[in-house]
């Protein structure tokens, strides 16, 4: 395998890794490669792609009805549930 291909391979996100990303993503707070990372994995993970389009129809709504609403600090408590949730026994 090309160098080009491992550099590649590695740097590929998984599901769980652009979840817990999106929400920065969606704030500006992520640096370009991984924006650029994120953007790679929606473009060929239907699910994620829909987890984000739902995140950001979310965040729009939430901003219509509540323009005064500290959005980062909603989404980090939303942030926060999820990984309590990826630890509960299934």
């Amino acid at each position: 395998m090309a160098r080009r291909d491992r550099d590649t391979d590695a740097a590929r996100l998984g599901c769980r890794q652009v979840r817990r990303t999106l929400q920065a993503l969606l704030d500006g707070e992520v640096t370009a490669d991984r924006a650029e990372q994120v953007a790679a994995h929606l473009e060929s993970c239907p699910r994620c792609g829909v987890e984000a389009e739902i995140l950001e129809r979310v965040i729009a709504a939430l901003q219509r009805l509540r323009p005064d609403l500290d959005l980062a600090a909603y989404t980090r408590l939303l942030d926060t549930v999820d990984r309590i949730g990826d630890h509960e026994p299934s």
